[in-house]
């Protein structure tokens, strides 16, 4: 009886508890402009290149084409959910009789490092998100500064290597992928060539 009443207390303190995936992450955290991949094996696969911008009001733009209007542009926003961890877009998607009925997406955040960031599909509110469904793979960009006393004439700098986002060496003529170009000079750049 004992054991049966401490299994009934850890089973009701779970379901009672706070969601364990919610990270530290804020709206803020996600404006800027984000290149990467959207893609879907469901319905009609894609595997598409996007650059989204977010702005700090939270519209957002961006260029695959999944996640804006076509009929009714400039009526996109965003939001971010600290407790679900999910990233929200939405945009009127139509206007009949005089109802306003909009698209709504919900992805949540799985893996958020380094400027880069991975999101997949998840219904209104599922527990475990859906990547068959839709997957987000982003790498936010970002301007390098220059060492102010450079001399005349910098020396010639080097490709290393060449990596994807889970660190494999690629070819530097991967096409279709983002991936991540070294330098002798300690410079990196972040390319998707088409």
């Amino acid at each position: 009886m004992k054991t049966m009443f401490t299994s009934f207390i850890l089973l009701l303190a779970i379901l009672i508890s706070p969601q364990i995936n919610a990270q530290d992450y804020s709206f803020e955290d996600f404006v800027g402009t984000w290149n990467g991949t959207i893609s879907s094996q469901s319905f009609e696969p894609y595997e598409d290149p996007i650059t989204m911008i977010i702005e700090p009001d939270g519209f957002y733009t961006e260029t695959s084409g999944h996640l804006m209007p076509t009929i009714y542009p400039n009526t996109q926003e965003c939001d971010f959910d600290e407790e679900s961890n999910r990233m929200h877009w939405w945009y009127l998607n139509l206007v009949y009789a005089g109802q306003y009925f909009y698209q709504h997406f919900f992805y949540e955040v799985v893996y958020f490092q380094n400027d880069t960031l991975e999101m997949h599909y998840n219904f209104w509110d599922d527990p475990e998100p859906h990547p068959e469904v839709g997957t987000l793979i982003l790498v936010r960009q970002t301007t390098v500064s220059v060492a102010e006393n450079l001399p005349d004439r910098a020396p010639q700098k080097e490709l290393i290597r060449v990596l994807d986002l889970n660190g494999r060496e690629r070819p530097a003529d991967t096409r279709g992928e983002l991936l991540i170009f070294q330098f002798s000079d300690g410079t990196v750049e972040k390319k998707f060539i088409l």
